[in-house]
């Protein structure tokens, strides 16, 4: 019994590693380091909507037709003002 728990387990573990293909901690701050030099988007919002509308970070860079018309309807939600104002306010040196 104990032999097929752990040949069980072990065969679930690899399923899972094999699987991966989601998104990591480092590619979801890649996605949001590009939102914030495009700017005009809440970012953690821009983030939430990559990963809710692309399977990995593969079909983002594909940038396949149906997920991304799904993506840019999601992150219609996520635009901001950009207050002009305040490049104008700033600083030279």
């Amino acid at each position: 019994m104990n032999k097929l728990i752990t040949l069980l387990l072990g065969t679930v573990v690899l399923f899972l590693a094999s699987c991966g293909g989601g998104w990591s901690d480092d590619q979801k701050t890649i996605i949001k380091n590009e939102c914030i030099t495009m700017g005009g988007y809440d970012c953690d919002c821009y983030v939430d909507k990559a990963v809710e509308s692309f399977e990995n970070p593969e079909s983002y860079n594909k940038k396949d037709s149906e997920a991304q018309k799904k993506f840019e309807t999601a992150i219609i939600k996520c635009e901001v003002e950009v207050d002009e104002s305040a490049e104008d306010n700033l600083e030279s040196f």
